[in-house]
């Protein structure tokens, strides 16, 4: 091969974390990068999408770019890699992420903590928080620190700890502790990040019985048929699910446990039952969960879109649910109970004549002992049919 059918050599482009923004927490090596190349963007003074245009359009010599924190923690190198690897010959150097420099400020670790950036992002920082002792988080965006924190004290969590880091690394540094209520009307710098402290986080991956359930006189599902149900269902962490008819919130708990990254939405017209279970999602600490009170389907307007549904009861308005929840989404996954064989046919006619396929039915019968005398004699429960729907695919 000739010299002249050689391939061009690519221009360097260096992708520097440079920390909080304080200068003196470039590394040496960052610095010596820095001084070498022919141009430097920096991340906090040009959007992003400027930035993009100006790597494109930029030839010849070497290139920085400098984004806040670390290179690889939630940062725009993901971009500029998936980008430009075909134009630039692309060097990332590591720098000290926010949290990094933030934990060593309060002397906290955050190797037991979950990390999350909800700077211009959509996350659910309520379940981090529900289903985690620890919890680091970088603010940004519509997500204020006062924000989030009134999100936490609506959900119940308003007594958590929370420290807060504003300008770090900068001359004007601020660092403020308090409760989430205590800190909910507080201004802070949009790019803050937070500290999040809950002793009593729930462990998602307990399974909960019968008996840790407060039960008034509202009918639940039994903890065989509930586990059963739920695990058709196929929940995902960060799923959103509707729990229609949800009486006294036991399945609307473990789906929440599931959903540890989601948010359930336990739809229920009954007062006494809406009661029960507010009460049983903060005895087991599922925060996770909104309560809407009223009768599907129109309970369920206004709602976001679900990824799964359970269906525990449906006060002869199953035709009309179902059409609901496939409006909101024609690719839901759906999951019923029925007790009855006219409740059975109600679901399986409701499911065909929405166009739901691969139904899937199972009848479970449970029985349990029961110490009778020097006996242990077995009791049946009344069986309850599981109903699986999924819809089917469409022509493209």
């Amino acid at each position: 091969m000739t010299v002249g059918m050689m391939e061009k050599q690519k221009d360097k482009l260096y992708i520097i974390g440079f920390g909080p923004g304080g200068e003196a927490l470039l590394t040496g090596e960052a610095k010596t990068a820095v001084d070498a190349v022919q141009r430097v963007f920096n991340s906090r003074e040009i959007p992003l999408s400027q930035m993009m245009e100006e790597l494109k359009n930029t030839v010849g010599g070497a290139t920085a770019v400098l984004v806040s924190g670390d290179c690889g923690f939630y940062s725009a190198a993901k971009t500029i890699i998936k980008d430009y690897s075909d134009i630039y010959d692309i060097e990332l150097l590591p720098g000290i992420s926010s949290i990094q420099y933030f934990s060593a400020k309060i002397k906290t670790s955050y190797d037991d903590a979950a990390l999350v950036s909800l700077h211009g992002r959509h996350g659910n920082i309520v379940a981090k928080v529900a289903y985690n002792k620890k919890v680091f988080a970088l603010t940004g965006g519509k997500n204020r620190v006062r924000d989030i924190c009134g999100a936490l004290c609506r959900h119940g969590l308003g007594g958590v700890r929370v420290s807060v880091g504003e300008r770090l690394s900068y001359a004007d540094e601020r660092i403020a502790s308090g409760t989430a209520d205590e800190l909910k009307e507080t201004d802070f710098d949009s790019l803050s990040v937070m500290y999040i402290e809950n002793l009593s986080a729930a462990n998602p991956h307990a399974p909960l019985h019968d008996s840790d359930f407060a039960r008034g006189g509202v009918p639940m599902t039994k903890e065989e048929v509930r586990w059963l149900s739920i695990q058709k269902l196929g929940i995902s962490p960060q799923d959103t699910v509707f729990d229609v008819g949800a009486g006294t919130g036991s399945v609307t708990v473990e789906m929440a446990r599931k959903a540890f990254d989601g948010f359930v939405y336990a739809i229920e017209m009954k007062d006494d039952a809406c009661a029960l279970v507010r009460e049983n999602a903060a005895k087991h600490g599922a925060f996770n969960i909104e309560i809407v009170h009223g009768e599907a389907p129109a309970a369920l307007d206004g709602l976001p879109v679900p990824d799964k549904a359970f269906i525990g009861g449906s006060s002869g308005n199953m035709g009309g649910i179902l059409e609901s929840l496939l409006k909101l989404n024609p690719d839901i996954k759906i999951v019923a109970n029925a007790i009855t064989l006219q409740t059975l046919h109600q679901i399986t006619e409701g499911f065909e004549k929405n166009g739901i396929a691969n139904t899937d039915i199972i009848c479970v019968n449970i029985a349990k002992s029961k110490q009778v005398g020097s006996y242990d004699m077995m009791m049946a429960q009344n069986p309850v049919y599981i109903i699986t729907g999924t819809v089917m695919l469409r022509d493209l």
